[in-house]
């Protein structure tokens, strides 16, 4: 039955319009996605850039009992937990600022491109110059298109970003933002590489969970009636490191506490249901990964080897130090910046 319902999984479509029981099961069969980068392409083609609110941090809370994965010369890099919230078990993995960033990757089936469209960087398959510094890679988000926001990859826009959007924001200098376009994202400041979109809401806002976190029918359709379903989402904490929170089985607000207790600032659903729910680490960089997350369907080579949804790769590097260029006169574009590891 299993085999059965995963080929089911893989070849269904998603449409936020559906109707009917039938149409629901199918709808919560296919829902999510992933991307993932590595380039330093001038950012362009993306939604104009607002202002953003500055995010009020609350007080760091307390320090987990995190266990080490992979190890770098720089020290422990990725390192995880397992947060029990609500009856559900969630693990919780933590990418550190500074010494691990992220790229975002096309899938070969979504989203839909066009030839040529493509950053070479950026295909369905972890590159020749992520494997000697990899140190993991996980899902992305819903599919596309699903009118559920953008999708901005090493600068070309493959989907247009929708101000108000949850959004998981790639910079050129390797830092990671997660926001609302428009608002709390991007940071003027810093030339955008990436953006992968995901759902109008945030799990987590200002280092709270969000109330709109307890409302089920907001965060997807699921396989059945039950909103417990595989989960997977995104933060970032008050330093900068990236929180990955993913269970087989959860609701959207077990994922959020999860995610909150582990510190972060700010959060995002990704991908949900079985079939697309997917993490893998190595034990040092450039290592063989291993599947991370209890019951997981896939191995994670499956981002190697090629993916037909979008996915994010997390790759070691040095820490990165950027300027502002300078323009015409003494004029400083912070759109276009000058950075050196």
């Amino acid at each position: 039955m299993k085999v059965a319902l995963k080929s089911l999984l893989a070849n269904c479509s998603t449409s936020r319009q559906s109707r009917g029981v039938g149409a629901v099961l199918l709808a919560g069969l296919a829902l999510s996605g992933c991307t993932l980068i590595s380039s330093t392409s001038p950012f362009a083609g993306a939604a104009p850039v607002g202002a953003p609110v500055a995010p009020l941090v609350s007080p760091q809370l307390p320090e987990l009992n995190w266990a080490p994965v992979t190890r770098s010369a720089a020290g422990v890099i990725s390192d995880h937990r397992v947060v029990a919230t609500e009856g559900f078990s969630i693990t919780v993995t933590r990418f550190r600022a500074k010494v691990t960033t992220l790229n975002l990757h096309v899938g070969s089936e979504d989203p839909a491109t066009r030839p040529g469209q493509v950053p070479p960087n950026a295909t369905n398959s972890i590159n020749t110059l992520e494997r000697p510094v990899l140190v993991g890679a996980f899902n992305g988000g819903f599919k596309h298109p699903a009118d559920l926001g953008g999708f901005l990859v090493n600068g070309v826009t493959i989907h247009p970003l929708v101000n108000g959007i949850a959004s998981i924001v790639l910079y050129m200098d390797g830092s990671v933002g997660i926001g609302k376009w428009g608002s709390t994202v991007p940071d003027p400041s810093k030339p955008v590489r990436s953006v992968r979109q995901n759902l109008p809401f945030l799990l987590v806002d200002h280092s709270a969970v969000s109330s709109t976190a307890s409302l089920n029918s907001a965060w997807g359709s699921t396989i059945g009636v039950s909103p417990v379903v595989a989960r997977s989402g995104v933060g970032v904490d008050a330093k900068g490191s990236v929180i990955v929170a993913n269970s087989m089985h959860a609701t959207p607000r077990a994922i959020a506490t999860a995610l909150q207790v582990a510190g972060s600032v700010s959060a995002v659903e990704t991908d949900i249901n079985p079939y697309w729910v997917t993490l893998g680490l190595t034990a040092t960089v450039g290592g063989a990964m291993v599947a991370q997350v209890p019951g997981q369907w896939h191995a994670p080579t499956i981002f190697q080897t090629g993916w037909t949804r979008d996915f994010f790769v997390v790759v070691a590097r040095s820490q990165v130090t950027c300027s502002s260029s300078f323009g015409l006169g003494k004029s400083v574009n912070v759109l276009h910046q000058r950075c050196v590891a």
